[in-house]
C-alpha cells in the first residue's frame, strides 16, 4: 500500500513538472528577452501576453526533452540511469557536442552587428539575447578570428597582413587560431583549423563549455572524494559561474580554469598508475596544460589562479605522498617535458618578441604596478547576480565588471573552521587554502607596501580581478569542509544560523548594490540564500546533498547558464551586401583599408573591413603601429595618445587643418585626419557612411564605387 501510495505520488509529481517546467522556462527565455517584464507576472492581462509571446517550437522541443526524461526515470532503474550516464559521460558529451558544431550552434553575441548594418533582417537568438555589453567579444575578438581565414597570403598566418593593415602578432596577445605548431597550446582553435567559420566558432564555444564542465567534475571527484552529487554540484558552480560566462570568450579565464584543474587531475593519475604508456600521455598532457595556462597571457588572472593550484597540487601530492613512486623513467619523462616546453615556450616568445616589447612599453595597458586594498565590497556581490541576466545594465557599473562566482560565502569559511577547529581535522587542503585564502583576501582588502606587492607577483593584478581566485578558494573550502564535515547540527541551530545569516547577507548586498536590488528582488534573495545555508548545515543527509544539486542548478540557470546567447550560424554576418562588396573588392586588390568615422560611425564599424580579409589601419590596434602614426605625427607630440591598445576613430578632414589626435578613454582615440595624409599613409579604400566627394582635391580624389547597408566603398586616387 504504502509502494502503491509513493507511485502515485511520484506519478503527480512527473505530471506537475512535464507541465510546469517548460512553461517555466519558457517564462524566464522571454524574460531574458524582454519580450515580458518580470513585473507583468502580477497583471491581470499577463497569461494574454505570454500566450502571445510564447515560441511554440522552443516549448515544444522544452517539453519533449523533460518528458523523455522523466520515462527514462520513472520506467527503468534509476540506479542504473545514473551509473550509465556516469559511465558513458564522455561518449554522451562527444556525441552532444558533435551535433552542437555541426548545427554551428555557439554563444557569440555577433547578432548585435544587425544594428551596425541599415536594411537588414532581424535576426534573433535560438534562446537569449545578444549582449552589447560584451563587444570586445562580438566586436573585436570574433571578427579577428573570421579575419584569420580570409588573410590574402593565407588563411591562419602567425603574422596577419589584415589587422591594424601591417605585419600583426596574431598569436600572442588576443590569442587568434593560426596555422603554427605552437596552436598546440589552445586545443580549443583546432576547429578553426578544420572547419568553416560558423563550425569553428562552435567548436570554440561548445568546446570549452562541455570541457569545463567535464574537467571541473574529474577534478572535483578527487577533491571530494568521488562523491558524485557534490563533484556535480562543483561542476555546475563553476561552468555556469556568472564571471565565467561574462567573460566567456575573451582573456582564457576559461581555459586558466580548464588547463589549471586538468593539470591536478593528470598529476593524480601519473600518481596512482605504475602503467609508463600512461604515464607518458598524462605528461604530455600536463605539458599542453602548462603550455596553455602560460600563454594565456592575463596576469591578472593567471597569477592569483596560480596561487590557488599551486596549493591544490602541494594537497594532492602530499595527500598522495605514501603513494608516489619515483624512477629513472620518471626522471626521463619529466627531463623531456620540461626541455619541450622550454622549447616551445622559447620558439614561441622569440617569435613574439618584438611584440611583448610593444606592450610592455604601451600608455595603456603597459606594465601595470598594483598593491590592492578597497574591495570589501566584493564579498557580497554574488547574491545580485542572478538578476544580471535579466536586466539590461546597472545605473552606476558594469556587469561584467561586478560578476562574481556564485560561492555561497561566508558558508564555506564557517563550515571549513567548524571541521579544522571543532572537530579537529588537520586537513592539508583545508590548510593550504585557508593560508591562500588570507594572501590573496588580503591583497584585495588592504593596500600593501611596494616591496610586497612586487614579491608576491600581484603587483600585476588588479585587486578586483584578484579576487575572482578569492571565489574560487571560497567554493573549494565549501566543498572540501563538506566533504569531511560529520557534525549532525541541530534543528534549531540550523535554522537560526541559515536565517540570521541570509538576512544579514541579503541586506549588505542591498546596500552595496546602492538601489540596483530593490526591495522585491531583497525578499526572493532571503528565502533562496537561506535555504541553500539550511542545506549545506544538513549535509550528512542525502536528501540535503541531492536538494543543493538541485538548487545549484537552478541557481546557475538563472545567474549564468544564459547570459550568452545560444545562436546558430554567422549569417547575420556573410549575409550583408556590404560584407558581400568588400570582399569583392578586397579579392581583386589588397589595397589598405581605413574606416571613416564621420557621422558618427567609430567602433565597431571599424572592424568590418577586416571580417572578410580587407586589410584595415584603424581596425582594432592589439598593440600599437608607432611607425605608422610617426608618419603623420613626425614631432611624435601625441605618442602618448596613440601608444596603447586601441579601438581607433578616423574622422576625415580638409587640408585647411592639421592632422591631430584625440584620446577619447584608455582604449579609444581619434585621428581627425587631413586628406592629404592619406597618400603617406598608402591608403587605397575608405569604407563611410559620409558623402566624401566633397573631401576630393587636386591631391586626393574619392571614387564611389559601391554601396550596400548605409555604406559607400570609395577608391582613391591620388596625383
Amino acid at each position: 500500500m504504502i509502494k502503491l501510495e509513493n507511485k502515485k505520488i511520484m506519478i503527480l509529481i512527473s505530471l506537475l513538472l512535464l507541465v510546469l517546467l517548460p512553461v517555466l522556462m519558457e517564462l524566464y527565455f522571454l524574460i531574458i528577452e524582454m519580450a515580458i517584464s518580470p513585473y507583468e507576472i502580477l497583471d491581470q492581462n499577463f497569461f494574454y501576453h505570454f500566450l502571445l509571446a510564447i515560441k511554440w517550437k522552443r516549448i515544444f522541443l522544452i517539453g519533449s526533452l523533460t518528458m523523455i526524461t522523466i520515462i527514462t526515470l520513472n520506467c527503468f532503474d534509476r540506479n542504473k540511469v545514473f551509473h550509465y550516464l556516469y559511465q558513458y559521460r564522455y561518449a554522451i558529451s562527444g556525441v552532444i557536442f558533435l551535433l552542437l558544431v555541426l548545427a554551428g550552434i555557439h554563444g557569440s553575441s555577433i547578432q548585435y552587428w544587425q544594428y551596425v548594418f541599415e536594411g537588414t533582417e532581424k535576426y534573433n537568438p535560438l534562446i537569449g539575447i545578444f549582449r552589447s555589453v560584451r563587444s570586445d567579444e562580438w566586436a573585436v575578438n570574433t571578427p579577428m578570428m573570421l579575419s584569420q581565414y580570409f588573410n590574402h597570403s593565407g588563411a591562419f598566418p602567425y603574422f596577419s597582413e589584415t589587422m591594424r593593415g601591417a605585419l600583426t602578432d596574431a598569436f600572442i596577445v588576443y590569442g587568434q587560431p593560426v596555422k603554427n605548431i605552437a596552436v598546440i597550446f589552445r586545443p580549443f582553435h583546432w576547429g578553426y583549423l578544420l572547419l568553416s567559420p560558423e563550425n569553428g566558432l562552435s567548436f570554440f564555444w561548445m568546446g570549452r563549455v562541455i570541457g569545463l564542465f567535464l574537467v571541473s567534475f574529474e577534478f572535483a571527484m578527487i577533491l571530494c572524494k568521488r562523491n558524485k552529487l557534490l563533484a556535480t554540484s562543483y561542476a555546475v558552480l563553476i561552468t555556469w559561474a556568472p564571471i565565467v560566462q561574462w567573460w566567456f570568450a575573451v582573456n582564457s579565464l576559461v581555459e586558466m580554469l580548464i588547463f589549471g584543474q586538468l593539470l591536478i587531475v593528470m598529476v593524480y593519475l601519473y600518481i596512482n598508475t605504475d602503467n609508463y604508456y600512461f604515464r607518458s600521455l598524462f605528461a604530455v598532457i600536463m605539458l599542453i596544460c602548462t603550455g596553455g595556462y602560460i600563454l594565456a597571457l592575463y596576469p591578472a588572472w593567471q597569477i592569483p589562479l596560480f596561487y590557488v593550484f599551486l596549493s591544490l597540487l602541494i594537497g594532492l601530492c602530499y595527500e598522495n605522498r605514501q603513494k608516489i613512486v619515483w624512477r629513472k623513467k620518471d626522471t626521463v619523462i619529466f627531463l623531456c617535458i620540461i626541455i619541450a616546453l622550454g622549447c616551445a615556450m622559447g620558439y614561441i616568445f622569440s617569435l613574439s618578441y618584438d611584440t611583448i616589447l610593444s606592450v610592455i612599453g604601451t600608455v595603456y595597458p603597459g606594465d601595470r604596478f598594483e598593491t590592492g586594498g578597497g574591495q570589501f565590497n566584493r564579498f557580497f556581490l554574488y547574491l545580485g547576480n542572478i538578476f544580471f541576466g535579466t536586466s539590461r545594465e546597472l545605473p552606476y557599473a558594469n556587469v561584467c565588471e561586478l560578476s562574481a562566482f556564485y560561492d555561497f560565502f561566508p558558508m564555506g569559511i564557517l563550515l571549513a573552521l567548524w571541521v579544522y577547529f571543532k572537530e579537529k581535522k588537520r586537513d592539508v587542503y583545508l590548510t593550504l587554502f585557508f593560508i591562500s585564502f588570507i594572501i590573496l583576501s588580503g591583497y584585495c582588502l588592504v593596500q600593501w607596501p611596494d616591496w610586497l606587492a612586487k614579491i608576491s607577483l600581484l603587483s600585476h593584478a588588479q585587486p578586483a580581478r584578484v579576487f575572482l581566485a578569492v571565489g574560487l578558494i571560497n567554493i573549494l573550502l565549501l566543498i572540501r569542509s563538506l566533504t569531511l564535515v560529520e557534525t549532525e547540527f541541530p534543528q534549531w541551530l540550523k535554522l537560526i544560523v541559515s536565517l540570521i545569516l541570509g538576512c544579514a547577507m541579503t541586506g549588505v548586498s542591498m546596500s552595496i548594490y546602492e538601489g540596483y536590488i530593490d526591495t522585491k528582488m531583497g525578499l526572493l534573495i532571503i528565502p533562496l540564500i537561506s535555504s541553500v545555508f539550511y542545506i549545506l548545515l544538513s549535509w550528512k543527509k542525502l536528501c540535503a546533498q541531492k536538494a543543493f544539486l538541485g538548487v545549484t542548478i537552478g541557481i546557475m540557470f538563472v545567474a549564468g547558464m544564459f547570459v550568452n546567447p545560444v545562436v546558430q550560424g554567422l549569417d547575420v554576418i556573410y549575409n550583408q551586401d556590404i560584407i558581400k562588396k568588400i570582399d569583392e573588392v578586397s579579392e581583386n586588390d589588397n589595397g589598405l583599408w581605413i574606416v571613416d568615422s564621420g557621422k558618427e560611425m567609430g567602433y565597431p564599424s571599424t572592424n568590418i573591413p577586416i571580417m572578410v580579409g580587407a586589410p584595415t589601419i584603424n581596425s582594432t590596434n592589439v598593440y600599437p603601429n608607432l611607425e605608422r602614426w610617426y608618419l603623420v605625427d613626425p614631432e611624435r607630440s601625441n605618442e602618448d595618445i596613440y601608444n596603447r591598445y586601441a579601438h581607433i576613430t578616423v574622422n576625415l578632414i580638409g587640408d585647411n587643418e592639421k592632422t591631430n589626435f584625440v584620446l577619447n578613454s584608455a582604449d579609444l582615440f581619434t585621428v581627425n585626419l587631413r586628406t592629404s595624409d592619406l597618400k603617406i599613409l598608402e591608403v587605397r579604400y575608405v569604407l563611410s557612411k559620409r558623402n566624401l566627394i566633397g573631401l576630393s582635391n587636386e591631391k586626393v580624389k574619392f571614387n564611389p564605387l559601391t554601396s550596400g547597408n548605409g555604406f559607400t566603398i570609395y577608391r582613391l586616387e591620388y596625383n
